[in-house]
């Protein structure tokens, strides 16, 4: 997990902004090819989604159910998803940039080549998911869930871990070192391999009840 290589989105360079995104939905289940800005998307329910080279700037997700949903080569910037439900779903290749993402769920997905950059993202839920090339970037993950999850690698960088779970999930070879761990739930066996500072280290003993004296 030494070289993990983060894929970009390839978004289409003639994206159309000529698109009725609820009713496009509903009647075709595929947002393909767009540029969505500027609006709110709410009341989205009991529909088989798939979002592919779309581009959404400056767009608040009300009251959405995206169980289940496929994305791939997908920019969410500066948008507002808190809460939204995206369980049992496949992302690729998408990058979240600058978005609120509080309390939102992401348990039981594969996300793979995803970024999460300078995002508000605390209490979200990623329990049993799976990651391959994930990528935390200056973002808030405090009170977050990331618990038993199957890592094939992930980056964390200047990242707020606060208080966040990753119990049953391997930490080995990611580098903690400019990000706050204070609080954060693991285990023993999860540790290892990790990278922290001396600091993080003694934070470490501490939650794992071990005593130095």
């Amino acid at each position: 997990m030494k070289n993990i290589k983060i894929q970009s989105p390839k978004l289409s360079k003639d994206l159309s902004t000529q698109i009725d995104i609820i009713k496009t939905i509903y009647d075709y289940e595929t947002v393909e090819d767009a540029l969505i800005e500027e609006i709110k998307i709410q009341d989205i329910y009991d529909v088989n989604i798939r979002f592919n080279s779309c581009l959404f700037r400056n767009v608040v997700f009300e009251n959405c159910d995206f169980r289940k949903i496929d994305m791939v080569d997908v920019v969410f910037e500066n948008c507002d998803l808190s809460n939204i439900n995206f369980s049992d779903s496949g992302i690729y290749r998408v990058e979240f940039i600058n978005c609120k993402l509080t309390g939102s769920i992401f348990n039981d997905c594969i996300l793979k080549s995803v970024v999460f950059k300078d995002c508000l993202s605390r209490y979200s839920n990623f329990a049993f998911s799976k990651f391959k090339a994930l990528k935390l970037k200056g973002a808030d993950f405090s009170y977050s869930v990331f618990q038993e999850i199957e890592n094939e690698g992930i980056i964390i960088d200047e990242v707020n871990l606060e208080k966040t779970v990753f119990s049953g999930t391997s930490l080995k070879n990611i580098d903690f070192t400019n990000s706050n761990i204070e609080g954060i739930e693991v285990r023993l066996q999860d540790v290892q391999g990790a990278i922290f500072s001396v600091g993080q280290a003694l934070e470490l003993t501490k939650l794992l009840g071990i005593i130095v004296k």
